[in-house]
């Protein structure tokens, strides 16, 4: 019955159930038939290991632990207010203006550019591909007026979606800190984080960059338009260098350990909100209310998420899933080398599958101890980890970040498909050598 049951539940997934609902549902479901091949019959008997993987995710989400999930909605809201601001229209005009009187030769850093835009918002935005649809909409007239292609344009945004996971203060990271037990630091993740996602912005960059040189005469007619009508006056430099002052304040900050996570997303959301809603006045407080209900919807999602993911991570430990899949693995496996090709596949369908949160949750404590017995450091292990779930939100035929823009611009799902093989074969060529170079994750130790 059980099993039936939890396949019924599977299908649903597909067909449009709430991931929380499902996830929950599959733990439950777990949980009872594990009660049961104890011979727990009675109701009570089943209510209490019903009980065990229910009450860890509520004492983590409440108890000491509590400190760390309230950073999601701080740096979530913050994220919003960046994203309705003009930030990234003044980043892009700054960029024109500069490279105007170069003319055809400044056009060809367009395209990284809008990655660098995009990698600054994905790490405050939750990392779950909301930059497509916040600044999308920014970037794809920029890009098609600057000479790309819609085809182009499209690749290039929906890669960049979830570019700059790695970076401070990308929520998944802490989960994954979290879900590590603290094995893993957060604040040394995010430094390990450095390299091998300045490694990820090179290979898009590098992709980027050959589509600037292949453009017509009508991209050409176009690319002059946007230089001459490009405007960047001083105000517009001063609201950008106190935005972006920002950023290297907020490492600064995080890696001296000056503030806890939790006051750095409380100070950064106040710094942007006298910013963007006070002294720039870019954003009203009628606006204000309708970005907060969206930001707060977003944390809501992401809250239920995590409490239900972790509901079946309990029930999978409670059963010692992990050291049952490690005897399996370890009779045919032998090489850490070989092990970490299958969990880079592996991930990569993951990640296509299971949004970043419930894929944190879900399946991170049953690799951790698996990769510690073919002695994998834990810190590698998380950029690993956190890398191939971000190239899986690209990953056909049903990688998040395909169907967000596919509905953001209202492109058929086939057209997202061609535009983005070239992105995608790029970050995975970076991400195997961000595998088998594990210096790029462990150089500062």
């Amino acid at each position: 019955m059980s099993a039936s049951l939890g396949i019924v539940c599977v299908l649903a997934l597909f067909f449009g159930m709430p991931l929380f609902i499902g996830l929950g549902t599959l733990g439950a479901l777990y949980q009872y038939t594990n009660a049961a091949s104890l011979g727990a019959v009675s109701f009570a008997d089943i209510t209490r290991q019903l009980t065990v993987v229910f009450s860890d995710p509520f004492s983590k989400l409440t108890g000491d632990q509590s400190a760390l999930f309230l950073t999601i909605p701080f740096f979530t809201l913050t994220g919003y207010l960046i994203a309705h601001s003009q930030f990234a229209t003044r980043v892009i005009n700054l960029y024109l203006v500069i490279m105007r009187r170069f003319g055809n030769i400044g056009a060809l850093g367009i395209g990284v550019v809008c990655i660098l835009v995009a990698a600054i918002f994905t790490p405050l935005t939750g990392a779950s591909g909301v930059t497509i649809v916040a600044i999308g909409g920014i970037l794809f007239p920029i890009l098609t007026g600057t000479g790309y292609s819609e085809k182009r344009a499209l690749g290039l945004i929906t890669a960049s979606g979830s570019i700059g996971l790695l970076f401070s203060p990308s929520l998944p990271v802490m989960l994954f800190g979290i879900m590590s037990d603290n094995k893993a630091d957060i604040n040394e993740l995010y430094r390990s984080g450095v390299l091998p996602g300045l490694l990820l912005l090179l290979a898009l960059g590098t992709v980027a960059l050959f589509f600037s040189f292949r453009r017509g005469a009508v991209e050409e007619a176009q690319l002059k338009v946007q230089f001459s009508t490009a405007v960047f006056s001083f105000k517009d430099g001063i609201k950008l260098a106190a935005e972006v002052a920002a950023i290297p304040l907020l490492y600064a900050l995080m890696h001296s350990r000056f503030m806890v996570i939790t006051e750095l997303g409380v100070f950064f959301l106040l710094y942007y909100f006298v910013l963007e809603v006070i002294i720039f006045r870019e954003i009203s407080f009628k606006k204000l209310a309708a970005v907060f209900e969206e930001a707060i919807a977003m944390v809501g999602s992401i809250i239920l998420i995590i409490f239900f993911a972790m509901i079946l991570t309990n029930a999978l430990l409670y059963d010692g899933v992990p050291g049952k899949l490690f005897a399996v693995i370890s009779q045919y496996i032998h090489s850490p080398l070989t092990f970490l090709m299958l969990l880079n596949v592996f991930l990569l369908i993951v990640g296509a599958l299971m949004d970043i949160f419930s894929a944190i949750i879900v399946i991170s404590p049953l690799v951790i101890p698996i990769a510690e017995s073919y002695q994998i450091p834990m810190l590698h292990l998380g950029i690993l980890f956190l890398t191939n779930l971000e190239i899986g939100y690209l990953t056909p035929p049903v990688g998040l970040n395909l169907f967000l823009s596919s509905l953001r611009f209202q492109k058929p799902m086939a057209d997202v498909y061609r535009s983005i093989v070239p992105y995608l074969i790029a970050l995975i060529i970076a991400q195997i050598v961000i595998t088998y170079v594990p210096w790029l994750s462990l150089w500062w130790k």
